[in-house]
C-alpha cells in the first residue's frame, strides 16, 4: 500500500505546495512555516518514497509529479528545493494550468551526472 504524506496548515487564501529536497522530508520547512502560514495555505508534502510517504519504489520525476498533482489544490504556487524543485518543475510542465507560479531553490535542471552534466553519480543515487 502506498501513502503520500500531506499536511495542510495556514490562513492565507493562496495555496503554496512545499516540496523538500533529496534525502529529506517535509520537516525541512518547519522553521519557515510559521512565517508563511499567515499569508498562505501551506501544503507540506513528503515526496513519494521519502519520510512518511511509504510504499513507493524508485520513480521517475514524471511519476513523482503525477502523484503529488493528484492530491494538490487545483491552483497553487509550487515551491521546491533541490529534488523538490525538479518535481515542481515537472508538475508545471505536465499540468501548467494547475501551477499558478513556480519557485525553485537550489535546483538543477538535471539531478544525475551524465556525459554532458556534472550532477550526482547514478551509483550514489
Amino acid at each position: 500500500m502506498t501513502t503520500l504524506y500531506w499536511h495542510t496548515e495556514g490562513e492565507g487564501k493562496c495555496d503554496l505546495v512545499l516540496l523538500h529536497g533529496w534525502g529529506l522530508n517535509a520537516q525541512v520547512w518547519q522553521g519557515i512555516a510559521a512565517r508563511l502560514a499567515p499569508h498562505f495555505r501551506l501544503h507540506c508534502v513528503d515526496l513519494p518514497g521519502y519520510g512518511r510517504s511509504v510504499g513507493y519504489g524508485a520513480l521517475p520525476l514524471a511519476d513523482m509529479a503525477d502523484i503529488v498533482l493528484a492530491q494538490a489544490p487545483e491552483q497553487a504556487v509550487w515551491l521546491g528545493w533541490s529534488l523538490g524543485g525538479l518535481v515542481a518543475s515537472q508538475a508545471a510542465l505536465s499540468a501548467p494550468t494547475r501551477v499558478s507560479a513556480l519557485v525553485t531553490v537550489a535546483s538543477s535542471p538535471c539531478f544525475s551526472a551524465n556525459e554532458e552534466w556534472p550532477g550526482i553519480k547514478p551509483t550514489v543515487l
